[in-house]
């Protein structure tokens, strides 16, 4: 009988309990929906987990755009004020239907929208450290709450003070980033008056502060009747006889001799033109140094040598790419696959390169051509941005590396694509060693196509329009359209159109090797 009077008391007492146990869940769902957490019925919750740095999210896939700060979950939102603790408050906490680490930043969380109980609107920055954390999938998406921080310390927001940073998060594909094209020696007309009028900046000191002087130019263009005679060997000769500019016609022909780029003084006399062993001179008189002006020189034939396509992109890979690197890494991927597909009886050889300063963990990572286009992209996409410090670049030594120290195809039609966002050192050994590299791509027919991402600034976009200009390249540049990224600056043309940064450097390639 004692036993079994026992055996009650026990049965009893456990009932009580399991009753104040619902009761205490009954009141904490309650409270949780006064607080604003989502409820669902299909809804499932990990408890007590950890979010470390370099620990993927659960379920989570996609990259957020790169930050060096920490994101802390959500935090207690305090109707009281920081001041006041006493009352918990309400729960903030942030929903991420898109988002969720970058294995290449530490792991750490972006999110793509915050919403509070109290639907308070919510912007800036929380330091806080990551902490333990309920994820919830419910009716408006998956939701981070946090538990606590791991340090233990309690955060509280003050309403008046928004701590929680709110980015949108944009899973990186091909056909996000948005861009421009303009080419100089298309629109010479248009620099020359540029140069010569002014308007808000004295351009020319854009030019000049780097020692160029690429204001007087011969236009020759090589035919072979009705046919554009490219590979061409072009060299400018001075009354001495001295060479001033060599060059190589492009895919129209043409070959623009920037014969004062390093002295306004220097004066053409002569053009001497090679190609399929015919070689052609002709003598210069005052009416060709008219900027419309155009040389015509004609052969017999045109160039019947077979197309090789050596393709390179050279790309900066300091802190501040961090914004746009991962939505460039997919779209050059995409433009690269495009080019192989499209000219698939064209043989294409691909470099790789990648800089950034002195005192970073590299300055220059050079790779050279292959045919294995796999293996090239593998590297691309496997680099990050890091590094750098101050504005400027170590450009001079990357532009050296790509044009000097790689086994560029003689026959070959040569793209370099340089992508930066920032110029290197304006010193006088620097200066000296961007002409060596321009002059030296231009006899070789390396044309570089810059990529101006965001952050370059007006004396940079010049010296990059330099670039372009004298190696027969074009100017590239990413625009605001996307929304990705930090601001791009406007540049200091005409009419363009804006283009799918993917469509239109395929567009610019397939240009090239027609």
């Amino acid at each position: 009988m004692k036993k079994f009077r026992k055996g009650i008391v026990f049965i009893l007492i456990l009932a009580l309990v399991l009753s104040l146990t619902a009761c205490g869940s009954d009141e904490r769902k309650d409270d949780s929906a006064k607080n604003g957490a989502v409820s669902s019925s299909t809804s499932t919750t990990e408890k007590g987990a950890s979010i470390k740095p370099g620990d993927p999210v659960p379920d989570g896939d996609k990259a957020g755009p790169a930050t060096t700060d920490k994101i802390f979950g959500g935090a207690d939102v305090s109707t009281k004020g920081a001041d006041d603790t006493s009352d918990p408050g309400d729960f903030a906490y942030e929903t991420y239907p898109e988002a969720v680490t970058d294995s290449l930043d530490g792991g750490r969380l972006y999110m793509a929208e915050s919403k509070s109980a109290s639907g308070l609107s919510a912007s800036g920055m929380l330091g806080g450290s990551y902490g333990e954390y309920e994820r919830t999938s419910g009716g408006d998406g998956d939701i981070i709450i946090p538990v606590k921080p791991i340090d233990g310390d309690d955060i509280i927001w003050d309403p008046d003070e928004p701590i929680i940073t709110v980015a949108p998060v944009i899973q990186p594909r091909a056909g996000l980033l948005t861009a421009g094209e303009w080419n100089d020696n298309k629109n010479f007309e248009f620099l020359k008056k540029l140069l010569a009028d002014g308007q808000d900046y004295q351009y020319k000191t854009f030019f000049t502060n780097w020692g160029l002087a690429p204001f007087n130019r011969l236009s020759i263009k090589c035919t072979a009747g009705q046919d554009a005679v490219t590979g061409a060997n072009v060299t400018v000769l001075d009354a001495s006889g001295n060479p001033i500019w060599k060059g190589v016609t492009d895919y129209e022909g043409m070959c623009y001799a920037y014969y004062g780029l390093l002295d306004a003084d220097m004066m053409p006399a002569l053009v001497m033109v090679s190609s399929n062993g015919e070689e052609k001179t002709y003598q210069v008189d005052n009416a060709d140094l008219i900027d419309s002006s155009v040389i015509t020189i004609d052969f017999s034939a045109k160039n019947t040598a077979e197309k090789k396509l050596d393709l390179m992109f050279t790309i900066d890979t300091t802190g501040s790419m961090g914004d746009e690197i991962i939505y460039l890494q997919k779209e050059l991927e995409d433009v690269i696959r495009r080019v192989q597909a499209d000219c698939d009886n064209i043989p294409v050889r691909l470099s790789v390169n990648f800089y950034r300063d002195m005192e970073d963990d590299y300055v220059v990572r050079p790779y050279e051509f292959t045919s294995d286009i796999n293996s090239a992209l593998a590297l691309l996409n496997k680099e990050y941005a890091d590094g750098g410090g101050d504005y400027e670049e170590a450009v001079e030594l990357a532009l050296q590396s790509s044009v000097f120290d790689h086994s560029w195809d003689s026959d070959s039609i040569k793209l370099m694509f340089l992508v930066l966002d920032a110029p290197p050192h304006n010193t006088q050994t620097i200066k000296e060693s961007l002409i060596k590299s321009i002059q030296k791509a231009s006899e070789m027919g390396i044309r570089i196509i810059p990529v101006a991402s965001s952050g370059v600034d007006k004396d940079t976009e010049f010296l990059l329009r330099s670039f372009a200009m004298t190696t027969g390249g074009t100017y590239t540049f990413l625009t605001n359209d996307s929304g990705i990224g930090g601001d791009h600056i406007e540049p200091t043309i005409g009419e363009y159109q804006v283009e799918q940064l993917n469509d239109l450097l395929v567009r610019v390639i397939e240009e090239y090797i027609k």
